[in-house]
């Protein structure tokens, strides 16, 4: 059986993007990893978020973080505490980003993308889930409860609409947050792809 990612796409403006930074940061296992430094990462507790980007999630109950080696004859290592900071040995395709090797079921992606110009772009969650299960087994407990709750907060936040055409209809498929909703109800265009 093929296991896809998970997915949770949703249009928010910059003040719906205060509401969920503030979520997320009370939320008691997730830390926001970011960059230190070249090739330097450090998980914080205590952030915000507050413009385009990708941001990297780090659900704290989920087990150890593998540090990836720079060489295919040594074995990957651990990173034992993600709040002290690390040296990355092996960086990804995209240098801005922590490399946790193809997926990681511990990291939950952010893409922010905002209102530019007269468009609202689509924002998104991203879940690795159970992609990998047959060769790195199922991911925990924890981190499928965890993305079931924030599905459940984003469904409380938001309506469902459609991407193009009319803002309601048969195919209402993506999430607008409050703001977001009121911007393309008053005219603002909404990207239809990420």
């Amino acid at each position: 059986m093929v296991q896809t990612m998970s997915w949770l796409p949703v249009y928010i403006s910059k003040e719906d993007l205060k509401n969920v930074s503030s979520w997320l940061c009370d939320e008691p296992n997730i830390a926001l990893i970011k960059s230190v430094g070249s090739g330097k990462w450090q998980a914080f507790n205590d952030f915000s978020i507050e413009s385009s980007g990708r941001y990297c999630l780090y659900h704290t109950e989920c087990g150890p973080l593998p540090l990836i080696s720079d060489s295919m004859l040594e074995e990957d290592g651990t990173i034992e505490d993600p709040f002290s900071g690390w040296q990355e040995l092996k960086s990804g395709a995209e240098k801005d980003i922590p490399w946790f090797g193809p997926g990681h079921t511990a990291i939950f992606w952010f893409n922010v993308r905002q209102i530019e110009g007269d468009m609202i772009g689509m924002s998104s969650f991203e879940w690795i889930g159970n992609h990998y299960s047959s060769i790195d087994g199922p991911a925990p407990d924890a981190a499928k409860k965890w993305w079931a709750r924030l599905g459940r907060w984003i469904k409380k936040q938001s309506k469902r609409i459609q991407r193009r055409g009319e803002v309601f209809g048969d195919n209402n498929e993506i999430y607008a947050m409050e703001s977001a909703l009121q911007s393309i109800n008053g005219g603002c265009k909404r990207a239809f792809n990420p």
